[in-house]
C-alpha cells in the first residue's frame, strides 16, 4: 500500500479558493458573452437607425428638389409637365413632405383646370393619408371645400369653413374669412338659423376685422326669416 498523503486546512482552503474562482470566472465569462452579444446588437441598431435616418434625409432632399422642378414648370405656365412631374414626384418619394405637397398642388391644379371631381380625389387622398402639416392641411380642407361649392354641396361645404375658422382661431382675420365664407355657401342652402348663428360668431368674437359689417347685415337678413 502507497503511504497516505494527509491534505492539510491550509491546502483544503487553497483548493476551495480555486474551485470558487474558477466557479466565478466561468460564471464572468457566460455572462460576459451575453452582454457582449447584447451590445453588439444594441450598435448594430443603432448603426441601422443612423443610416435610415440619413436615407430618410437624402430621400427628403431629393423630393424636395423636385417639387421645386415641378412647381417652376407650373409658375411657367406648363402645366403637363408639373402634373407630370408631381405624380412622378409621389410616385419616386412616397410618405415625404414633398409628396404630400405634390397631391396637394395636384388638387389645386385640377381646380383650375374646371375638373372638379379629380381635384376632390386629390384632396382627400391628401386629407386621408398625409394630414400633420398646418398650411397643407388648411389647402387641402380649402381647396375641398371650394370643389363642394362648386358642386352645390353648400352645407357640406359650410361646414368645412367652419372646420377650418376653428383652426386658426388664432388668426383671427383668416378665421374671420373662413366663417364669412361658411355663410355665404348657408345662405344659397337657406340655412338662416345657421347664417344667424355664425354670422353673431364674427360679430362677438372677431369684431375688428374687415367681415364684422358684412356678419351684421347677413345677420339682419337671416332674423327677417326666421
Amino acid at each position: 500500500m502507497g503511504k497516505r498523503t494527509r491534505i492539510t486546512k491550509q491546502q483544503l482552503k487553497h483548493d476551495a479558493l480555486l474551485e470558487t474562482t474558477a466557479k466565478g470566472t466561468k460564471f464572468i465569462e457566460e455572462h460576459l458573452n451575453k452582454v457582449l452579444i447584447g451590445l453588439a446588437a444594441v450598435i448594430v441598431v443603432i448603426a441601422v437607425v443612423v443610416m435610415v435616418a440619413r436615407s430618410q434625409r437624402a430621400t427628403e432632399i431629393a423630393a424636395a428638389a423636385a417639387l421645386a422642378e415641378a412647381s417652376q414648370a407650373l409658375n411657367s405656365g406648363l402645366l403637363a409637365q408639373a402634373q407630370a412631374q408631381y405624380e412622378s414626384l409621389i410616385d419616386l418619394y412616397p410618405g415625404t413632405r414633398g409628396a404630400s405637397a405634390a397631391t396637394c398642388y395636384l388638387g389645386s391644379l385640377a381646380f383650375n383646370q374646371q375638373d372638379y371631381s379629380q381635384a376632390l380625389a386629390h384632396f382627400d387622398t391628401y386629407l386621408a393619408r398625409h394630414r400633420g402639416d398646418r398650411t397643407l392641411d388648411r389647402l387641402a380642407l380649402e381647396g375641398k371645400a371650394s370643389v363642394l361649392e362648386q358642386q352645390r354641396a353648400f352645407t357640406d361645404a359650410a361646414a368645412i369653413y367652419q372646420d377650418i375658422a376653428a383652426r386658426t382661431d388664432n388668426e383671427p382675420i383668416a378665421a374671420a374669412r373662413y366663417l364669412n365664407a361658411a355663410i355665404r355657401n348657408l345662405r344659397v342652402a337657406c340655412d338662416w338659423e345657421s347664417v344667424a348663428a355664425v354670422s353673431q360668431s364674427i360679430i362677438d368674437s372677431y369684431p375688428d376685422t374687415p367681415w364684422v359689417d358684412q356678419a351684421r347685415m347677413t345677420l339682419a337678413e337671416a332674423q327677417s326669416h326666421l
